[in-house]
């Protein structure tokens, strides 16, 4: 039985295969005696046999002129053959060998053609751009996409991306990003306006298009810094950050997406800090602190990570805010550091015992975050990397100043402290019995 199934299966196989054949050779030797009609529906079957399974393409490729012929055709005057060319070409160019194929068959050229002229449908652009988009990947061919108009008819379209779906901007965006890459590109590209045009296009009301403008800025930013200071000119920064107002109607997704690419991108240098506190930057973070969902919660802990990081000021002003007690409630999560993997974790950086017990200094922390610290620390108390730092790092008697105060965790801790000190004593002592 499965013997027979296999049979029939290549068969099959033989059989699509020889239809790709059959359209592919039916294109070249009959395209000149073919009206429009038939060549679309030679072309709509062809697109329909490679769709279904790719490596049918690769039989196509191998005939002689095929490459050459959908390239000719991709300049056509009838929609109807531009879409299934483009819809071709898209496809093929997800193999290797068809990518290189239509390259070196010239397709960059007719392809912004298509993208540029006025005619052409926004389903045949889609295909195109998308086409494109495979062909950028490399930056040798970014530079024939500039060559060709393609940077500027791509410019065109985020410039008036809500006449386009979403789709065919994405797409756009897509491209620009891989070109963005290189110096040269990028600048042209920052001559001719895009900056602008894509803060313009971040602040419509299709969140795709928000998300792929904004992503496209974030790249741009990420390799430049004169970039991202021309964003903060054009008010980049004050979309991303209207984006994260709480009262605004954005989705989770969006927010999430406007968090990570200040914090990725923006926070950089003591001069963003300054605007990002002027624009309630800060107050939004203390809010999703407190009240966003999981997700967003986790990106605004490494957004005050990173702003600790930057400058004096922005610490200042964290405090002034009221951060110190909602992180606080974070690191005293049992959820965190009762687990060993996370002790390690937290353990691993040397100035995160430290930054606990200074705060646990008794003269500068109020008895609410005492117990909240004691109980962080007596948590830790299982770890014996941690042990060993509390003993050796000065902070000790502090600690036993706190249990003087009758602190259940202090005299807990100073207890455990005690118990590990006699023990590494005594094997201390044994060993060195041993040596002698």
């Amino acid at each position: 039985m499965q013997s027979d199934l296999d049979i029939i299966c290549v068969k099959l196989d033989s059989h699509i295969g020889n239809l790709s054949n059959f359209y592919a050779t039916g294109l070249l030797t009959q395209s000149n005696a073919l009206g429009n009609e038939m060549k679309k529906q030679a072309l709509f079957s062809f697109t329909e046999v490679i769709e279904e399974d790719v490596r049918y393409a690769k039989i196509a490729l191998e005939l002689d002129g095929f490459v050459s012929l959908v390239v000719k055709f991709l300049d056509s005057t009838e929609e109807g053959i531009r879409i299934e060319v483009t819809k071709a070409v898209s496809i093929i160019a997800g193999l290797i060998p068809g990518k290189n194929a239509l390259l070196c068959g010239g397709i960059i050229a007719p392809l912004v053609r298509v993208i540029e002229s006025l005619k052409s449908s926004e389903m045949s652009k889609q295909y195109a751009t998308r086409c494109l988009m495979k062909a950028a990947e490399n930056s040798d061919n970014s530079w024939a996409v500039s060559a060709h108009g393609g940077v500027t008819a791509l410019l065109k379209i985020c410039k008036n991306g809500t006449k386009y779906g979403s789709e065919l901007v994405a797409l756009a965006c897509g491209v620009l990003k891989n070109v963005a890459g290189v110096e040269e590109i990028r600048r042209f590209m920052v001559e001719e306006g895009a900056i602008f045009d894509l803060v313009e296009l971040a602040k419509c009301k299709d969140e795709a298009s928000q998300i792929f403008s904004l992503d496209l800025l974030q790249s741009m930013a990420f390799w430049d810094e004169s970039v991202r200071r021309i964003i903060f000119k054009k008010g980049g920064v004050r979309v991303l950050v209207k984006i994260l107002d709480p009262r605004s109607l954005i989705s989770t997704k969006m927010r999430a997406f406007a968090l990570i690419a200040v914090a990725n991108t923006f926070i950089s240098s003591e001069n963003s800090i300054d605007l990002l506190l002027n624009i309630c930057f800060m107050d939004h973070i203390l809010y999703f602190l407190r009240h966003g969902e999981a997700s967003v919660k986790e990106l605004a802990l490494k957004a005050s990570f990173w702003l600790c990081g930057i400058a004096e000021e922005a610490k200042k002003a964290m405090g002034e805010a009221g951060f110190l007690p909602v992180l606080l409630k974070f690191l005293n999560s049992k959820s965190m550091l009762v687990l060993p993997k996370n002790q390690k974790r937290f353990m691993q950086s040397e100035e995160n015992i430290g930054f606990l017990l200074r705060l646990l200094n008794p003269e500068n922390t109020n008895s609410t975050n005492k117990k909240m610290l004691l109980s962080i620390l007596k948590s830790l108390m299982s770890n014996h990397t941690a042990r060993k730092k509390l003993t050796s790092s000065g902070y000790l008697r502090s600690i036993e100043v706190l249990a003087e105060y009758e602190l259940p965790d202090a005299k807990n801790i100073v207890k455990k402290l005690s118990t590990f000190n006699r023990f590494r004593s005594m094997i201390t002592r044994f060993l060195n019995h041993h040596h002698l």
